[in-house]
């Protein structure tokens, strides 16, 4: 077996990587600064959110005393300023004031235009919302991922013009004073700008500025410079993390970019209680996980590196470039405009299309460049490390970005144990299954997968030794770069026989996992059949049970001569099925289906399709409720359980049965809430902080899940525990996926098992009522809902099921 050694120059290269990462992390932020208009930074939006309310006030009492005053240019501005929410208003002017203060030479009128023009936008936009409701939402959720405003405003207009809405527009100089008004306002409420008078170009071109108060500048350098300076970027480890033995202290040898905490929350009093908290087996099963030695798995760095200096756009590669337009027609633009409308349409379609793709796809090329960058530079260590944290449901997570073993396929695939293990017989068998998994087939009993690798090797044996100038089979799995790892492995057990030593992570995934977790809790016996809890002679899919059960119902409705159903008769698939499935539990709406699938449908330009989507999104909403009734029925106790100990004000804690304790406190933000469009893209923002009155909604829509995230993770927890316990050291864990090695793949496949029954062999509701109930007054406990039944399920049978985790 491979063994990995430590030496004092590595624990002092750690820390001279850890005084790195404070360093690249703030060239990094004054680098986004440099390239971000200020009011998106987070010290201008600091200012923004406490510049709102003084210039709402300002123009409530502008518009106020205005109304018994003379007529004229003030009255004119007083005209507009009474059509349009004051906090709207406010926010406009001073995101666009703020980014001019930042520029130190933006002349006056120029800010009032722009306020003038942001405001005619919003109230094209805003009216065509209310005439094309789900094409604005459509395309609000494109521009979501847009990386240009000008791109975004061109598309809105595109969209206003082609359902033919009338544009609105300032008269004559109306806008010019309007803008200049908010201005004045701006300056008068919050004293953070002055106006400048430039003579330097001489008097003649003498221009009026809008420049920062050297106080506001002054506050805005010092908040970036500590800003930068907590914003590291987290990079592995080149020794073991400090243990976690309280709620500080591990992680990172320093606090060099700020402490890493054990939970990351901001609630600071529940850090320092959770500090005092016994919880072993969480301490136990978080250091055992970020202990495990990883290294960066060069045959597959090679070929990643190679494919992307190759312009990359393989196997789930962006493109290194970007995607050329289509170039301009050879003739007159208007006369193709006229003669050739159809072509003309398709044209601009195209450009606007791969424009889209081009603005979409910058940070998948930045972060594949990062990604191959980083695994290029621990290429050639021994082992490293990643620190790991919690979040508040006590999920485990890698601290560092970019390149962890949670991350996409491509990270995932960067990444393999530094200690290796001789397969065996057993350790061959799973591998088998992995590489099976891996390229889709993993719906089939075991023994299908094995035979199909055997049927597939020599395509798999091609992957590996001419993965780019083969047949690049691998490129076709589900997820081709982990495949692309698993061929190498195989090829070595080939090669080598079950002497191999094998470094590759062996993953077993659950099977919906959180409808497994309610279905354990409620012993639901069709629940637990359909998530695959019970011993079966092929694996249940349940996404596959509820297409059939939609898919009858569509059929006999659209026999019926429902035009609706029509349209998606002998349509749905599994793929279409399986997000809303698998959502369900972690709380989705059917208004979220409904999005789910306008955006896996990919045509929610045409207007039928916003109604399509609710249909498909009713129907499978109900054939789940069929499939699963009692998750639906343990979501639904959660939720009013919720809502009474919001009534109680008491926000919902509980502890998790690996000893873990939750805290679900949404609190409601008071201020004033604006809704407004900036450059193209709505703008949803509160502007004060958290208050102190607990908010029911949040509190009921986060219960079911916080609560099940919070299942699984214990579940993870107290399967490293009794890994640990048989032998086993290394673990790729992510959430519903646990991993170790080929050859301990049994023992991990028994441990996780056996943690399962271990935890939900005690009632988790009942124990969640329970703490709930100590927590309320006794008059507000009372009101707490009783308990759903339990059913039938035999749970103990779970550690006889084949497919729970496979």
């Amino acid at each position: 077996m491979d063994t990995v050694q430590h030496t004092t120059s590595l624990r002092d290269r750690q820390l001279a990587l850890e005084e790195e990462s404070l360093t690249l992390g703030i060239d990094r932020y004054q680098k986004e600064h440099g390239r971000q208009d200020e009011a998106d930074t987070g010290p201008g939006r600091r200012l923004i959110n406490d510049s709102i309310p003084p210039l709402a006030e300002a123009i409530d009492t502008f518009v106020a005393e205005a109304r018994n005053g003379k007529p004229g240019k003030k009255h004119t501005s007083v005209r507009w300023a009474e059509k349009f929410p004051s906090a709207e208003l406010a926010y406009i002017t001073v995101r666009h004031c703020l980014n001019a203060i930042s520029n130190r030479d933006t002349r006056v009128q120029a800010v009032a235009e722009t306020i003038a023009a942001t405001i005619e936008d919003s109230i094209n936009y805003s009216r065509f919302r209310e005439v094309s409701p789900g094409l604005y939402k459509h395309l609000q959720g494109v521009l979501k991922k847009s990386t240009s405003q000008r791109h975004s405003r061109n598309v809105m207009e595109a969209a206003t013009r082609r359902v033919e809405l009338e544009q609105f527009g300032f008269s004559g100089n109306d806008g010019i004073h309007f803008g200049m008004k908010m201005v004045e306002l701006f300056i008068e409420s919050t004293g953070f700008a002055v106006l400048f008078n430039d003579s330097s170009h001489g008097r003649e071109r003498e221009r009026i500025l809008l420049r920062g108060t050297q106080q506001v500048l002054d506050w805005l350098e010092n908040a970036h410079d500590a800003a930068a300076h907590f914003s590291p970027i987290r990079m592995p480890m080149l020794v073991p993390p400090n243990p976690w033995v309280s709620s500080k202290g591990g992680g990172y040898l320093t606090d060099a970019g700020g402490l890493v905490s054990l939970v990351r929350t901001r609630n600071k009093s529940y850090l320092r209680e959770l500090g005092n908290v016994d919880m072993p087996a969480v301490y136990q099963s978080i250091n055992a996980i970020q202990s495990t030695a990883w290294k960066v798995n060069t045959s597959v760095l090679t070929v990643m590196r190679d494919a992307w200096d190759a312009g990359g756009g393989i196997a789930g590669l962006p493109c290194r470039d970007l995607i050329e337009l289509p170039g301009l027609p050879s003739f007159d633009m208007d006369t193709y405009k006229v003669e050739q409308p159809e072509e003309f349409k398709a044209w601009k379609r195209k450009r606007a299309d791969i424009y889209e793709e081009n603005a979409r796809s910058t940070s998948q090329r930045v972060s594949a460049a990062q990604k191959i960058a980083l695994a290029a530079r621990f290429a050639p260590e021994e082992a490293i490390y990643f620190p790991h944290s919690l979040d508040f449901r006590g999920r485990v997570y890698p601290v560092p970005g970019t390149l962890n073993p949670q991350g996409d396929d491509q990270a995932k695939a960067l990444l393999t144990f530094a200690k290796g293990k001789p397969l065996g017989s057993s350790g061959a068998r799973w591998l088998a299954i992995h590489v099976a998994n891996l390229f889709g087939v993993d719906k089939v009993p075991f023994a299908e997968r094995i035979q199909w690798v055997n049927d597939h090797q020599e395509q798999i044996l091609d992957s590996a030794l001419q993965p780019l100038d083969g047949q690049r089979f691998w490129t076709e799995a589900d997820s081709p770069w982990s495949a692309l790892a698993a061929c190498f492995e195989w090829a070595g057990y080939v090669m080598t026989g079950t002497e191999f030593v094998s470094h590759l992570p062996i993953a077993l995934d659950g099977s919906c996992n959180g409808l497994q977790n309610f279905s354990a809790m409620l012993r639901d016996p069709v629940g637990g059949k359909a998530t695959n809890l019970i011993p079966q002679e092929k694996p249940a899919d349940i996404y596959t049970q509820v297409m059939k059960v939609a898919a009858e119902r569509i059929k006999k409705e659209a026999e019926a001569g429902d035009p609706m159903a029509a349209r998606w008769d002998d349509l749905l698939t599994r793929d279409i099925v399986k997000r809303p499935v698998m959502t369900l539990p972690y709380g989705v709406t059917k208004a979220g289906m409904r999005g789910q699938l306008m955006e896996k449908m990919g045509n929610a330009r045409d207007k039928g399709a916003h109604e399509e989507a609710s249909y498909l999104a009713g129907v499978l909403w109900d054939a789940i409720g069929q499939v699963v009734i009692a998750a639906r029925v343990a979501m639904d106790w959660l939720k009013s359980s919720a809502k009474v100990a919001a009534k109680g004000d008491m926000p919902v804690s509980w502890t998790t049965p690996a000893g873990f304790p939750v805290l679900q406190e949404y609190r409601e933000s008071l201020g004033t809430r604006v809704e407004t469009h900036i450059g193209g893209r709505s703008v949803r923002i509160t502007t004060s902080v958290e208050g102190t009155k607990l908010d029911s909604r949040r509190q009921a829509l986060g219960i079911s899940p916080n609560f099940i995230h919070s299942c699984d993770a214990a579940h993870l927890m107290l399967t490293v525990c009794t890994a640990l316990e048989n032998g086993i050291a290394d673990f790729a864990m992510i959430h519903d996926s646990y991993g170790t090695h080929a050859a301990d793949t049994d023992v991990l496949a028994a441990s996780l098992r056996a943690a399962f029954n271990e935890q939900y062999s005690r009632e988790v509701l009942t124990d969640f009522r329970n703490e709930l109930a100590a927590q309320l007054p006794a008059e507000v406990a009372i009101e707490l809902p009783e308990l759903p039944p339990n059913g039938n399920l035999d749970l103990s049978l779970v550690e006889q099921s084949l497919y729970f985790f496979a």
